[in-house]
């Protein structure tokens, strides 16, 4: 029968022994109730089904406010204190009025054991352990053959660090009850955490003699030993493992497992092979085992790794129309730096299934870092389909426009991704940035000069924000003073760079500090070694200025040969000869 049946049926039991008189000696049926007491009998189960209609329709709030008026006016009724108790638990989380309530059920009805059961959880979780076990002890005399009374206690022993006691009642458990395996684990649990590892052992071979074919029990053992610190006992089942079960895919995934833990490359592969051609084993599983290789994969650095690479490819083959095989197998070659391959698999996940987001961001960042600027915008194009209010196709696409010299076509997509991002402080200083360097390029210098002021109030100390307004504002040579100081701060924050150094050196250039732009024009020259046409044309302005017109000739025809070659480049060399 439905519980709530039953209290409903307890209800009308207990309600009606209020209202009706008591029996007279020798009278083998009740004497019937005056007609007042019928219309409170009435009266009273129209309250009662009232706020059971409203509990069990859902409308918990409503059953809380008919049920608090209820048991004020008929405080005899059990069952109401009952509801009210869960009631209050579940809408208001008021424990400690539920305790109450359900304590008035249990002292008004200490023969209901739902009563007394739904007191007892309410004791445990008011962490009163010892009026909980004293509970318990009751309905176990009362109810001797139920197992689960014997079962939560222990479990509240446990929990109360009585380990013995617990240990104790589950003896008797198994004495009286006969075999049970989660007895007998909760059994072993307690003997390893009181250091007893033999006895923990010895629960685990009774399992063991029961059913020798079960691997989870040869598992537990290599743990449990393990923990115990006897290695030659976790040797020799590691050797079971590997002989007795050999197509078991528990027992090929512990081997990998231990042997990773252990930091044994070479058998960590071998058995995590078997695993990924175990035809056992669903592709799911074989997906999240492998992750936590991927996670080293990256936490060391490591450029190549053919057998995590195997492995994943192997989960591919097996499921080539997985989705998320194919994505972990395009993870695992970008990861390891096969670009190439992965940008074929991320492509062949997009053919699959195009509502992950990540996935195209993957193909445009390898396409963004190859240079491959109309390949990101053509891809940033097919994933704005897909994913109109996401900001960074818009970024990907104003950036590429930008490097393909296109201003004019970067700052309607940019002016897009700012619109679309609110939250993410960093990308919204980038592409005020970005939207900076677009508008320079436009000769909108208003504009230009308050994306990066709106990027700088973001994010203050982004050194390549302060670099590029600094310069640009040299390059105008207007408010030097202000590109000094923003220099001077992306100098501090990067010291090293030699882009940061040029500007810094070209804006004292602006100011007429030759001298002193000469030494930082001649450190970022020297800063990494490489050629730069930028640089060198710098210092053939500054030797210029000097009136060195050899030296100045010599450096403006070294940024010719390193690639510079714009107009005003080309007249100066000219006007020198």
């Amino acid at each position: 029968m439905n519980k709530i049946h039953i209290l409903v049926w307890l209800t009308l039991l207990g309600t009606s022994a209020c209202v009706t008189n008591k029996k007279t000696s020798g009278t083998k049926s009740p004497i019937p109730a005056s007609a007042t007491a019928k219309a409170e009998y009435s009266k009273q189960l129209v309250s009662f089904f009232d706020a059971e209609k409203m509990r069990i329709i859902g409308d918990k709030k409503k059953a809380l406010d008919l049920y608090s008026q209820f048991v004020l006016q008929y405080p005899h009724n059990a069952t109401a204190h009952y509801n009210y108790a869960r009631l209050q638990f579940q809408t208001r989380k008021d424990i400690s009025g539920a305790e109450k309530s359900a304590q008035k059920a249990y002292n008004l009805d200490k023969h209901n054991r739902y009563f007394q059961e739904y007191y007892v959880e309410l004791l445990e979780y008011s962490k009163k352990n010892k009026e909980a076990e004293a509970l318990y002890n009751d309905l176990i005399t009362r109810y001797p053959d139920q197992e689960e009374y014997y079962y939560k206690k222990a479990m509240l022993l446990i929990k109360n660090n009585e380990s013995q006691k617990a240990l104790q009642i589950f003896n008797d458990m198994e004495k009286r009850f006969g075999f049970n395996e989660e007895l007998i684990l909760q059994k072993k649990n307690i003997y390893r955490v009181l250091n007893q590892h033999d006895l923990a052992a010895a629960e685990l071979n009774k399992l063991r003699a029961v059913d020798p074919s079960e691997v989870r029990y040869v598992i537990m053992m290599i743990d449990l030993y393990e923990d115990g610190g006897k290695i030659e006992k976790v040797n020799a089942l590691l050797k079971e493992l590997d002989t007795k079960f050999t197509t078991d895919p528990m027992a090929q995934v512990t081997l990998a497992q231990y042997y990773l833990d252990k930091k044994d490359q070479q058998k960590y592969n071998a058995y995590m092979q078997q695993v990924m051609k175990n035809k056992n084993l669903d592709v799911e599983t074989k997906i999240a085992l492998i992750i936590p290789s991927l996670r080293e994969l990256e936490s060391d650095s490591l450029k190549t790794n053919k057998e995590i690479v195997s492995m994943a490819r192997s989960i591919s083959l097996e499921s080539p129309n997985n989705k998320d095989a194919v994505s972990l197998y395009a993870d695992v070659l970008y990861y390891t730096e096969e670009y190439a391959d992965a940008l074929t698999e991320y492509k062949k996940y997009l053919s699959l299934h195009q509502s992950n987001y990540t996935i195209w961001n993957q193909v445009m960042s390898i396409y963004s870092d190859q240079q491959q600027w109309d390949s990101v915008i053509h891809y940033a194009n097919e994933s704005m389909i897909y994913f109109p209010n996401h900001p960074m196709p818009y970024f990907y696409s104003g950036v590429s426009y930008l490097q393909k010299k296109e201003a004019a076509k970067a700052v309607t997509p940019l002016l897009k991704s700012a619109s679309l991002e609110s939250e993410n402080i960093r990308l919204q200083a980038q592409i005020f940035s970005t939207l900076g360097d677009a508008y320079h390029a436009l000769q909108k210098y208003t504009l230009s000069d308050s994306s990066y002021e709106q990027a700088l109030k973001l994010t203050p100390e982004d050194a390549g924000t302060l670099n590029n307004y600094a310069y640009y504002l040299s390059l105008r040579n207007t408010r030097l003073a202000d590109a000094e100081k923003m220099s001077k701060r992306s100098l501090a924050i990067q010291p090293d760079s030699k882009s940061f150094l040029d500007t810094y050196g070209w804006i004292l250039f602006q100011q007429g500090k030759t001298e002193e732009a000469k030494l930082w024009i001649e450190k970022a020259i020297q800063a990494d070694g490489s050629e730069d046409g930028t640089l060198f044309e710098h210092m053939g302005d500054i030797y210029f200025k000097l009136k060195d017109p050899v030296k100045a000739l010599e450096y403006w025809n070294k940024a010719v040969k390193a690639g510079e070659n714009s107009p005003e480049l080309l007249k100066k060399i000219n006007d020198v000869r």
